[in-house]
């Protein structure tokens, strides 16, 4: 398994504490939820401005390495060290966490197949499939890349805006036409405690209120 770590360089404190302790998690405890698999594990760091290439590169590196999983890790992430476990334990090609935008009156990334947000509440468990997330805290079986045609993060130019996508749609929408389900674990979201920008930006800040006056 590659942990996959595409930075620009500027790390937040809470990623580093929260990436040592998954470390030390793992290293100590291997993965509860597989216990009939051994894991061997790599950390990949691609440091650069482009983000999307830095995450091609470190996938291509994976798959020459003969890895079976990534997971991906944005420098900007905050977590709990068992989130790993729960999102191994799901068993599927593509698992991914929701979390707040870094932004006021926020949201969060996940999008449901109808095209509208997903929030990830206190009442909010188990998986659903989605249309995209960001890429913060997830996992990818790799044969999902092996299967997907490069470009696999290439952003899109949306012309009615003379703006650029995200990588992270485009690559999902690129997933999910190879044949592969994108599942949102709410479980894991939970485990997610704050996404660094000017403030943590946590789960627990959203109400439908506020969404409602933004």
């Amino acid at each position: 398994m590659t942990i996959a770590i595409p930075t620009t360089g500027l790390v937040a404190m809470g990623f580093c504490y929260s990436l040592c302790g998954l470390v030390s998690y793992i290293a100590s405890k291997g993965i509860l939820t597989r216990p009939d698999s051994s894991v061997a594990m790599n950390l990949d760091v691609v440091e650069s401005s482009v983000i999307h290439s830095n995450r091609e590169q470190i996938v291509a590196r994976a798959i020459e390495r003969e890895n079976t999983h990534l997971m991906f890790l944005d420098h900007d992430m905050v977590f709990e060290p068992t989130i790993l476990d729960v999102l191994a334990g799901r068993r599927q090609p593509v698992v991914v966490t929701n979390y707040m935008l870094k932004q006021a009156d926020s949201d969060f990334v996940a999008v449901g197949l109808d095209g509208a947000r997903i929030p990830t509440t206190a009442a909010s468990t188990g998986m659903v499939p989605i249309a995209y997330s960001g890429f913060g805290v997830s996992l990818f079986e790799l044969e999902v890349f092996k299967k997907t045609p490069q470009p696999w993060f290439l952003p899109l130019f949306v012309a009615e805006s003379n703006t650029y996508t995200t990588e992270d749609n485009p690559c999902f929408e690129r997933i999910r036409a190879a044949g592969f389900d994108v599942y949102l674990d709410h479980d894991a979201s939970k485990l997610v405690t704050a996404h660094m920008g000017m403030k943590g930006y946590s789960w627990k800040e959203w109400t439908p209120q506020a969404k409602k006056e933004s």
